[in-house]
């Protein structure tokens, strides 16, 4: 009877060292994920603001070439009116004629980029961060159990030393952030 119970034990042993390599791996993994969805995120958040940046650095330098055009076209026109202005008294003048066809096709240009590029997508939403939770299963095993000589011998802690989590997302509701 002893040599049975001490095969037994010794084929539980077998099965405990393969469940727990097992739930070492998926625990393993389990926060390996969630420390890389937390990396993640805040890439995300960081190259968001890098974009928003961007994006009124892009709106500063469309204004400034707005405004250099129109100093542009002003400045032509001054220089044309100058010309023609002294066109009887000076000895040569030509004719420079203003291309105001070109500003109007190059202002409408811009405008339409402009406005394809002001189209925005709807914001997106914020990143919700991926949480561990402990999850408490079931009463610790009993006193007993430890003191059988195999569960001594090979350590056969019942996975007490590996924690049992749940993976939770937590998403904002009106402010609020709640579990999902």
């Amino acid at each position: 009877m002893e040599d049975a119970v001490e095969e037994f034990m010794a084929k539980v042993a077998d099965v405990y060292r393969h469940h727990r390599r097992v739930l070492v791996i998926q625990h393993v993994s389990e926060l390996k994920f969630v420390r890389d969805a937390a990396e993640l995120a805040r890439n995300l958040t960081s190259f968001r603001q890098r974009s928003r940046r961007l994006q009124q650095r892009l709106d500063e330098l469309n204004e400034r070439v707005r405004r250099q055009v129109e100093e542009l076209w002003r400045a032509e026109v001054d220089v044309d009116m100058k010309l023609r202005a002294c066109a009887g008294s000076c000895r040569t003048a030509l004719p420079l004629g203003v291309d105001r066809d070109g500003y109007r096709a190059l202002r409408t240009d811009a405008a339409e980029m402009d406005g394809r590029r002001r189209k925005k997508a709807p914001p997106l939403p914020d990143i919700p961060p991926i949480k561990v939770r402990p999850v408490l299963v079931g009463p610790p095993p009993s006193k007993a159990y430890k003191h059988i000589p195999a569960v001594r011998e090979q350590l056969l802690t019942q996975f007490e030393d590996i924690a049992q989590n749940q993976l939770f997302v937590e998403k904002a509701e009106n402010g609020e952030l709640r579990e999902s």
